[in-house]
């Protein structure tokens, strides 16, 4: 069950709270938009961070203007390496006064491309919330989610280890019933998304009629394959869609 959105202390977006390491997915409020800054180079965390921290500075805007990321991994995490990895990850955003009395409200997607990994974790897409004028506050971003149905845990993998076009049908309705459940959850509905995005390896059949069936706006604005593996060994697919007003390379 998605939980209810949560207004962050700055008073600019709100917030979906998920586990320690993440965010659901956030939502700016009346009179904030979201930009998404690119890192085309894709560097590695602590030179990503510090980029990322020089363009808020220099837009004089506080540190937490910053509400999402997406990450690109070299490979596949147990879910043991997977918590290790995340509270080191965590130490990063805490060392930014980012976390909230021990919740976290930045969100996250994190992949493995299948070509060209990285050699390190590394950051592509930094989300920063900024004041505007006459916005109504629509933007949002949906975390990247796999095929869990629950708690992350191998235990809940939605048709763990069913490579079957009806396991992976399974999987794909697993994830799309996650993103229509933080759209509703962030005011926002399947005709809400402009960007979406398919993380994974597998050919699926009938993909495009499934995500279109769950969020009609993909027949307006389409939707972004990326050859990529989910971060956690055994989970198949995974997304995140959004609204942004923005984008930037920095």
């Amino acid at each position: 069950m998605t939980p209810s959105a949560v207004l962050h202390p700055s008073g600019s977006y709100r917030f979906l709270p998920a586990i320690t390491a993440y965010s659901a997915g956030f939502a700016a409020s009346d009179g904030y938009e979201i930009t998404a800054l690119r890192l085309l180079d894709c560097p590695t965390l602590s030179i990503a961070f510090e980029r990322i921290d020089a363009e808020i500075n220099k837009r004089r805007l506080p540190a937490t203007a910053l509400a999402g990321l997406q990450l690109r991994s070299p490979g596949a995490f147990t879910f043991e390496g997977f918590a290790q990895f995340n509270n080191e990850y965590r130490k990063l955003l805490i060392d930014r006064s980012l976390i909230i009395d021990g919740v976290n409200p930045i969100s996250r997607t994190n992949v493995i491309p299948i070509h060209n990994q990285p050699s390190a974790p590394s950051i592509a897409v930094a989300f920063i919330v900024t004041p505007t004028q006459g916005h109504s506050g629509s933007d949002f971003v949906v975390a990247g989610a796999g095929e869990v149905d629950g708690e992350l845990g191998a235990e809940n993998i939605v048709a763990r280890g069913d490579l079957s076009q009806k396991g992976l049908s399974l999987k794909v309705e697993c994830v799309l019933n996650i993103m229509l459940e933080r759209l509703h959850a962030l005011g926002a509905s399947g005709g809400s998304p402009t960007t979406v995005n398919v993380y994974t390896a597998h050919e699926i059949s009938g993909l495009t009629e499934k995500i279109e069936k769950k969020l009609p706006s993909v027949s307006r604005h389409g939707y972004s394959t990326w050859l990529t593996t989910p971060p956690v060994k055994e989970i198949e697919f995974e997304m995140d869609c959004a609204s942004y007003s923005k984008w930037v390379v920095i």
